[in-house]
């Protein structure tokens, strides 16, 4: 039997609206009402009113990493980079498949995945499984050496222009 069940998550930013029509485009979930509108808002189901994210104001900065994260899944890491980088977030760390094929003997590759930051430096993954297809792929690509190299073998990786 469980101790409790996960509520919520809180993230700090640095201006609220900001926080709102970023993590509300990338998550789809609406903003809903506040009573406390100068320090939170909330990220979830109006009617019955329940949150899943509460966006929290702090005035310091960010100075390191998160000791956790948020994972979002997405169907391409690509795309989902461009969109994020449209609102104002960043990539931290490039896409990559997981585990790398060899890596891990007996252990294939599962996701596609990508460490972007929210533009207040909040750290959060994008995830995509791989299909079996794309799993053998990328492990028959015994050549490749590079994350990039193991994308394309997976089909998952778009031309550089």
């Amino acid at each position: 039997m469980a101790i409790g069940s996960l509520r919520c998550i809180v993230l700090d930013v640095g201006d609220l609206a900001v926080g709102e029509r970023f993590w509300s485009e990338l998550t789809g979930l609406p903003v809903i009402t506040s009573n406390y509108t100068e320090r939170f808002s909330y990220l979830g189901q109006q009617d019955p009113w329940k949150h899943e994210i509460i966006l929290h104001l702090v005035r310091d900065s960010k100075e390191q990493r998160n000791r956790c994260h948020p994972d979002i899944t997405v169907a391409d890491i690509d795309l989902a980079i461009e969109q994020i980088e449209s609102l104002g977030g960043r990539l931290r760390k490039e896409p990559s498949i997981y585990p790398r094929p060899g890596s891990f003997p007996g252990s294939p590759p599962v996701i596609d995945w990508a460490v972007m930051t929210d533009p207040f430096g909040n750290e959060f993954c994008l995830v995509s499984p791989l299909s079996k297809e794309e799993s053998r792929a990328a492990e028959a690509a015994t050549e490749a050496a590079t994350d990039d190299e193991w994308r394309r073998a997976a089909g998952r990786a778009r031309a550089k222009a």
